[in-house]
């Protein structure tokens, strides 16, 4: 269902300078509606990337969370003050936290123009509670991207990440500990959407950004 409005579907033809696909809009041709969509992915499987690149052409907001939540620590805020410890001992942030960056997030006024929510909701009733905060703005949620790509990529591109970075705390047991435990979380989350009726486009998450990119298009080009 259109949320508001139109902008042209992203294509992947382009091209910055650094070889990076620079994603442009069709005229009116190919038009989706402004949305509200969810980007889930894997560690390793390129979400952010694939989630800038969407923001970046559709004109809409890249909201996630760890960078929210990173930077209300680093302001200082009255919220802030609550994550900044349990970021610093590593722990997960409770739901109750999460949910008030994002909602406060989502009044901001460039989500007006819709929003990819990339990090969250990880649970049901992260879930359940985003689809409150969006109820009582009058928005649903258009359309889940799946990023699906195989437990062997994934853990070759983790190992070279970490040596990388020097990373000695990912090794193949911790990257095998570290993704059974998203597809535990993950499941449930994907099918509390197909059940709510929400598109989830499930993307091959393999090969190049740019590959990924073209194919993050044509699943976008179906909601139209």
């Amino acid at each position: 269902m259109v949320a508001w409005g139109h902008v042209g579907v992203i294509l992947a033809g382009a091209r910055r300078a650094g070889g990076h696909p620079t994603p442009w809009r069709e005229g009116n041709d190919h038009n989706i509606g402004l949305m509200v969509g969810i980007i889930f992915g894997p560690p390793g499987s390129g979400k952010g990337t694939q989630a800038q690149l969407v923001t970046d052409a559709l004109g809409t907001a890249h909201i996630s969370t760890g960078d929210l939540l990173r930077a209300e620590a680093e302001a200082g805020s009255p919220l802030g003050r609550e994550v900044a410890p349990i970021l610093e001992a590593g722990h997960l942030v409770p739901d109750v936290l999460i949910e008030r960056v994002v909602e406060q997030r989502l009044r901001m006024q460039d989500t007006a123009s819709g929003a990819l929510l990339d990090g969250y909701p990880r649970t049901v009733p992260q879930a359940r509670a985003l689809d409150e905060v969006l109820a009582a703005g009058g928005r649903p949620i258009d359309f889940v991207l799946f990023l699906r790509v195989d437990p062997e990529e994934l853990t070759k591109r983790l190992l070279h990440r970490a040596a990388e970075q020097h990373r000695a705390d990912d090794n193949p047991e911790s990257i095998t500990e570290r993704l059974a435990e998203y597809r535990e979380l993950t499941t449930p989350v994907l099918d509390y959407y197909h059940g709510k009726g929400v598109p989830v486009l499930e993307i091959d998450g393999s090969g190049s950004v740019d590959e990924v990119h073209r194919r993050v298009v044509e699943a976008l080009r179906t909601l139209q």
